[in-house]
């Protein structure tokens, strides 16, 4: 059986502030899942995922709720977040702190992992969940993007900040919900979809934040990376080389000297720690460029001459030929292979 990892207290925490706010005795659900309450809401504990999905799977049950994740999001704070809440509060955009999400998100737990990819014009975010029992998956993933959202709205000092569309994979539980639904979004929702997603203008991602502080930002990251170490989770230069350039696609794959600025080094110190790790920005660029062709490709509509494109090729038959050499087959039948 696979693990489910850990999540920390501070995460785990908004769940029972919810519990508690709608009066319930969260004792036996605490004592089901082998919880002690005073060491389970401290914010720097971590408590196994199974321990935390049965927690999650008695509250559900006893509030009757059947949108008890999506409304816990109200009681989202920068805390709700870890260390990673206060970056994202000490970031200049929306952009630079969804850019920090793949890189110290780990801090808030292992219930999912974020991706960031184009979809047509918009920018599309994926919550990818860990949990695969009902129901708390559906209710994880809801409160997710309901956090997101109220999060970026408080960051941004902006209530009308809205993504253009909520994708869920999940159905409805009862259609007269959808309105509630739309409610704390502001925007459509639709459900049964291929996955849960967020869709949003890029400019949304441009709106600068309340509080942005470089230096603070700095220290902060600094912070993250030790805790990150004591977890034994990658910290590697490579590691946050690629989850950087991931967060920061666009039309086209960014240059590293924009790289290297955002990680806060020059580009001499870039290759440098590179070097060191064994590896160089060619090879990480390369294998990164391969895992997000597989990824266009499987997930996503975009013609391969955009994919082509966007990965930095000089034209799409340079991509086939690259694509096939590390493959063994062409993008074309791949694609038709993974897509429904």
């Amino acid at each position: 059986m696979t693990s489910l990892g850990s999540i920390s207290g501070a995460a785990l925490d908004q769940y029972l502030v919810s519990a508690r706010a709608a009066g319930l005795d969260i004792s036996p659900a605490l004592a089901d899942a082998g919880l002690d309450e005073a060491t389970a809401r401290q914010p720097d504990s971590r408590v196994p995922g199974e321990r935390f999905e049965i927690l999650l799977e008695r509250l559900i049950a006893i509030s009757g709720d059947p949108l008890f994740g999506l409304h816990t999001s109200q009681f989202v704070q920068p805390g709700s977040y870890s260390v990673m809440g206060y970056i994202a509060m000490n970031a200049t955009t929306l952009n630079e702190a969804l850019s920090k999400v793949a890189l110290y998100e780990k801090l808030v737990g292992d219930m999912g992992t974020t991706e960031v990819m184009p979809a047509g014009q918009l920018v599309e975010v994926r919550w990818c969940c860990r949990h695969t029992r009902q129901p708390v998956r559906r209710h994880l993933i809801e409160n997710v993007f309901g956090s997101w959202v109220r999060y970026s709205r408080w960051l941004a000092n902006n209530d009308a900040l809205t993504p253009e569309l909520v994708l869920f994979e999940h159905d409805v539980h009862d259609s007269s919900a959808v309105a509630a639904y739309e409610k704390v979004f502001g925007c459509e929702v639709r459900f049964n979809q291929p996955c849960s997603a967020l869709r949003a203008d890029p400019r949304v991602l441009d709106v600068r934040l309340r509080h942005p502080d470089p230096h603070l930002l700095s220290t902060l990251e600094a912070h993250a990376a030790s805790k990150l170490q004591q977890l034994g989770i990658d910290t590697s230069l490579a590691h946050k080389v690629r989850e950087q350039i991931r967060a920061s696609l666009g039309e086209r794959l960014p240059r590293k000297e924009q790289i290297a600025c955002e990680l806060g080094i020059n580009m001499r110190t870039l290759h440098r720690r590179l070097r060191e790790e064994g590896t160089t920005w060619q090879q990480v660029l390369d294998e990164l460029r391969q895992q997000l062709a597989l990824q266009y490709l499987r997930d996503s509509d975009l013609p391969q001459a955009s994919i082509a494109e966007r990965l930095g090729y000089s034209d799409i038959r340079s991509f086939q030929r690259s694509f096939k050499r590390h493959n063994g087959i062409t993008p074309g039948d791949y694609r038709s292979r993974e897509k429904p």
